[in-house]
């Protein structure tokens, strides 16, 4: 197997049990939290699309729709990959697109767990990576479907509601101050 589709397929590994990931369609999950305005268009970097290669394009085809709305950075590291696609076998090609159509539909928030997930999976030793990867691929598709739907069904992490708003201090009145006792003339104890 080409490195690069096992690389693939353990970041696939890495999203299926990634652990929860914010339910997009899950029943009151819009009223969860007020929206906030959403945030401005990103600013569209280089390179653009149309400044790509014809091989480039190819290779990264899945992302065409995404492309603008990328940084700097996770381009470059698409440009990387796109460099080692014409490499690949005909199923490693197919493999790897899949793979993009699938990173191009997350949002930002799960393509960041992704993200995460792949770099703690780059922190265990090769042979423990390969281990992990040899056995999810030794798996049974019908285990591995059960594997996906568990991941995809788990709740989201209940969270604190926001502190409510500090409220005014309560203020009393302070209770009228008590009169002092009156002051007796001292005594004159004559001898």
């Amino acid at each position: 197997m080409h490195p690069y589709v096992a690389l693939v397929a353990l970041a696939g590994l890495l999203l299926l049990f990634a652990g929860p990931l914010p339910a997009q369609n899950a029943p009151g999950a819009a009223k969860a939290a007020p929206q906030a305005k959403p945030a401005p268009a990103p600013k569209p970097t280089r390179p653009a699309w149309n400044e790509l290669t014809a091989a480039q394009r190819e290779a990264l085809a899945p992302l065409a729709g995404m492309w603008t709305t990328l940084e700097p950075d996770r381009k470059q590291k698409w440009l990387e990959v796109a460099q080692r696609y014409p490499d690949l076998s005909p199923d490693g090609k197919k493999r790897v697109h899949e793979r993009m159509a699938e990173y191009a539909k997350l949002t930002p928030e799960q393509r960041k767990t992704a993200r995460e997930n792949f770099r703690r999976a780059y922190e265990l030793p090769a042979d423990q990576r390969q281990q992990k990867l040899q056995k999810y691929q030794e798996l049974p598709e019908d285990k591995k479907r059960e594997l996906a739907n568990q991941a995809g069904k788990k709740p989201e992490t209940p969270r604190r509601a926001p502190a409510a708003p500090a409220a005014a201090p309560k203020t009393t009145p302070n209770p009228p101050a008590k009169a002092a006792p009156p002051v007796e003339p001292p005594i004159e104890v004559k001898p």
